[in-house]
């Protein structure tokens, strides 16, 4: 699927349609980072925990400040997505490593609640990739 690179841009939605949800943020937040939610309904970039250890909301459409609204795809195809520095395959399972960039965990060789969906370019290690974006099952809608 090398064609969506072809645009050369930082944005971050590959393909439409997308499914966006605004936000409010909790702590500064760099788009292309994994968002998880916090238990008040913000959204934060998840830092200081094991690779593949939480569960994602999707991808930071923004770079905003503690307290801003900012767009999150929870689903759909994503491009320019910073991995953790190891080399992503297509069909691996993506994960948020601690972090907030993306990876893939071992112990996620199926999509479950700790994942974000799969790997559709892979890259090499500290390269971007492009995934297709599932977080709906993350907030418990099938």
């Amino acid at each position: 699927m090398s064609f969506l690179y072809f645009e050369g841009t930082k944005d971050y939605v590959a393909a439409t349609p997308a499914l966006i949800v605004t936000y409010s943020a909790s702590g500064s937040i760099t788009a292309g980072r994994c968002l998880n939610l916090n238990t008040t309904g913000d959204v934060y970039v998840p830092t200081a925990h094991r690779s593949g250890a939480s569960k994602p909301a999707g991808v930071a459409l923004a770079t905003v400040a503690n307290g801003e609204p900012c767009p999150v795809m929870v689903w759909g195809y994503a491009k320019n997505l910073q991995n953790a520095g190891l080399a992503l395959n297509v069909g691996d399972v993506l994960a948020v490593s601690g972090s907030g960039l993306w990876t893939t965990s071992g112990s996620l060789n199926t999509p479950s609640s700790y994942s974000a969906g799969k790997v559709v370019s892979g890259s090499a290690a500290s390269g971007l990739i492009v995934a297709f974006i599932d977080c709906m099952k993350n907030f418990g809608v099938n």
